[in-house]
C-alpha cells in the first residue's frame, strides 16, 4: 500500500471538518503503511536544506575534529559523533548477529541544556553548529506535538493523552552520514546503510536528500521493500515507532525499514558490483516521551478481547535496553575512514 501524503496545513489552520478528516487520514496511514508523508508542515524549506548543509560541514571534518565530540558508546542516550561501525541496527531484529554492521556514521543532538545527558558540540571548528541544531531541534519538537495532537483527534484518546506524555522533551535530532559505498561491499551481506527495523521513540521524522535509498516494508507482503523517495523538498516522511507500538497495545505497529540501494538507471545496472554509490545524507528526529513517563499499553486500546501486551516501564528504561541493543559488541574506537 502506498504512503499518504497529506497536506498538515489541513491540521494546522484547516477547519474543524477538514482538520479531522486529515487527522483520520493520518493515523490511517500510520496503521496501514507504519508512515506518513507530509507537506507544508511548520518546518520551513529553508531550515530543511540548512539541516543538510550543516550535516555536510560536519562529515566534512577530519577523523581527529570529529573524535573531540565522540559519544562514548553505553545505553544512555547518544550524544555527540558516532564513528562507522557504532551501532548496527540488524541487532533491533535479530540480537544474536554480531557480525552484521551499518555502514554509517552520525551525530546525536538531545534537548538544549540537558543536564543528565549534555551536549557535545565542536563550536571551535563548526561555529554557528550548535546554534541551528538547537533551532532545530526546538522546531521538529513544535512538530512532534502537532501530530500527536492530530493522532489523539483521530484516535480514540483523550485530548491530551500523548502530548502530555511527551513534556519536557527528550527527543534526539540526529545527522546521519552514509559514506560512498560499492554495491560489491553491500553485496557480500555483512554490511548495510541501514537494516531492516523499527526506530524505538514515538515517531521519527526523516529528512532525506536526493540520492534516494530509504525503503519501507509493505505491511501486505512482509518482507517486500518499496521506496520512498523525497518528492518534494519540503517533505517531511514520519515513522511510527515502538513507543507508540506500546502505547497503541499493537494496534498501531511500528514501521519496519531500511536503507538499500537506490533506484538505478540502466546505466548503473550494467555496471554491476563495481557500481560505487555516491554519499547519502540524512538528518532524522527521534521523538521520544518524557524519560519518567511508562511506556506501556495505554488503557483506550486495552479490552477484554485485546489484553495489555506490553508491561510499564519507563521511556528512559525502554530507551536503555534498546540502545543496549544496538552497540551490543561493536566497535569501541574510531577506525581510519570515519
Amino acid at each position: 500500500m502506498a504512503v499518504a501524503t497529506i497536506d498538515f496545513d489541513r491540521i494546522l489552520h484547516g477547519t474543524e471538518a477538514s482538520k479531522a478528516a486529515a487527522a483520520q487520514e493520518l493515523v490511517e496511514s500510520f496503521r496501514s503503511t507504519g508512515f506518513v508523508r507530509l507537506v507544508n508542515t511548520s518546518i520551513p524549506t529553508s531550515a530543511i536544506q540548512q539541516a543538510e548543509d550543516w550535516n555536510h560541514k560536519f562529515f566534512k571534518q577530519e577523523m581527529d575534529t570529529k573524535s573531540k565530540a565522540v559519544n562514548i558508546p553505553s545505553p544512555n542516550p547518544q550524544r555527540g559523533w558516532s564513528y562507522l561501525g557504532a551501532e548496527s541496527t540488524a541487532r533491533l531484529k535479530n540480537p544474536g548477529r554480531l557480525d552484521l554492521t551499518d555502514e554509517k556514521e552520525h551525530f546525536d543532538v538531545g534537548p538544549p541544556n540537558d543536564t543528565s545527558f549534555p551536549n557535545k558540540w565542536l563550536e571551535d571548528s563548526l561555529p554557528g553548529f550548535q546554534r541551528f541544531s538547537e533551532e532545530f531541534y526546538e522546531a521538529c519538537q513544535t512538530l512532534c506535538l502537532q501530530i500527536m495532537a492530530a493522532c489523539e483527534i483521530g484516535s480514540p484518546l483523550p485530548r491530551g493523552t500523548l502530548v502530555n506524555k511527551c513534556v519536557p522533551a527528550a527527543s534526539e535530532l540526529r545527522y546521519n552520514h552514509y559514506p560512498a559505498v560499492s554495491v560489491g561491499k553491500l553485496n557480500q551481506g555483512k554490511t548495510r546503510r541501514g537494516w531492516p527495523h523499527t526506530d524505538f521513540g514515538i515517531i521519527t521524522l526523516l529528512f532525506q536528500d536526493s540520492q534516494g535509498g530509504l525503503q519501507y516494508e509493505d505491511r501486505g507482503h512482509p518482507g517486500r521493500f518499496l521506496p520512498l523517495q523525497r518528492l518534494s523538498d519540503d517533505e517531511v516522511a514520519v515513522n511510527i515507532s515502538d513507543t507508540f507500538h506500546r502505547w497503541s497495545n499493537g494496534v498501531i505497529a511500528g514501521g519496519v525499514h531500511q536503507v538499500g540501494l537506490p533506484p538505478l538507471s540502466e546505466q548503473q545496472v550494467r555496471e554491476g558490483e563495481g557500481l560505487v554509490l555516491p554519499v547519502r545524507k540524512s538528518t532524522v528526529f527521534f521523538f521520544k516521551a518524557h524519560r519518567d513517563e511508562m511506556v506501556g499499553a495505554l488503557d483506550s486500546f486495552v479490552d477484554e478481547k485485546r489484553p495489555k501486551k506490553y508491561e510499564d516501564i519507563t521511556a528512559l528504561e525502554f530507551h536503555k535496553r534498546m540502545t543496549d541493543v544496538l552497540i551490543k559488541n561493536s566497535l569501541t574506537t574510531p577506525v581510519a575512514g570515519s
